[in-house]
């Protein structure tokens, strides 16, 4: 029996000491305080963890075109031709390719056909509807000439092969995208150039080593292309695994747009 009211003493005792407490906290101001900086606590852990979780997104991402050249408008970048009597193409091992150098010199975009027609060598046909009796475009798409500089670099391989003299024109029209994927623009093609016609036709330009040459690619878009699309030359040949560069020549709004 003395036990148990001992028990009880002690009880009573400590929910004594547990009420003063609350009352002295409450006189100071302290529990109050807790109280108020308890969702600041809360707040603090959940931005903490979204920190976190953009620090991880941001780690994991992969970086838009990773593993491609982007050249600016205006920017020089290199073209690499592979030696086909070379043997396998080495990025590594100078003696299987060629240089070219490449820069962007300009970009017109028009409606109107202020070239000669025959430098356009497909591409027109299904777009009649489109066209006064100049050849003008009245609505639906724009021609583009883009002017390349070229120069074939002095320290290329001496080969007698003709291919690994010359700078092909047969290109790829891309679209950057913000995801950074490029995908090819259907509607959109280099349909010819003002390339010299040499024995291996219009759409290739020959090279000694050393020189310079300017050419002038014409391509056709649409106006959504020209209005929305950041467009770029792709300079991967197909039939080698050299990656080329994406040289841009068209952004929307662009400080370089030049459309009429």
């Amino acid at each position: 029996m003395k036990k148990k009211i001992k028990s009880a003493v002690i009880s009573i005792f400590v929910i004594a000491v547990l009420l003063l407490s609350i009352l002295i906290g409450v006189k100071n101001g302290t529990l109050d305080k807790l109280t108020k900086e308890m969702p600041t606590l809360a707040t603090s852990q959940e931005e903490t963890e979204k920190t976190t979780v953009n620090v991880k997104n941001d780690s994991t991402e992969s970086k838009p075109y990773e593993g491609i050249e982007i050249a600016g408008y205006g920017e020089e970048f290199d073209v690499k031709l592979h030696i086909l009597t070379s043997g396998k193409y080495d990025e590594n091992d100078r003696s299987t390719y060629n240089i070219f150098h490449v820069r962007v010199n300009d970009c017109k975009v028009s409606r109107q056909c202020d070239f000669d027609i025959n430098r356009i060598d497909y591409g027109l046909e299904n777009k009649k509807a489109s066209m006064d009796s100049n050849n003008n475009f009245i609505s639906d798409y724009y021609y583009a000439a883009v002017e390349l500089e070229i120069t074939k670099d002095v320290d290329d391989n001496e080969t007698s092969g003709v291919y690994d003299n010359i700078f092909q024109t047969v290109w790829y029209i891309e679209s950057l995208k913000d995801d950074g994927t490029h995908p090819p623009i259907k509607n959109a093609g280099t349909v010819g150039s003002d390339a010299e016609a040499n024995q291996m036709g219009k759409t290739y330009f020959s090279f000694e080593k050393g020189e310079t040459k300017k050419l002038i690619l014409y391509c056709i878009f649409t106006d959504e292309e020209v209005e929305n699309d950041t467009i770029a030359l792709s300079f991967h040949d197909r039939t080698s695994p050299y990656i080329g560069p994406l040289a841009i020549i068209h952004e929307p709004g662009g400080k370089h747009e030049k459309i009429n």
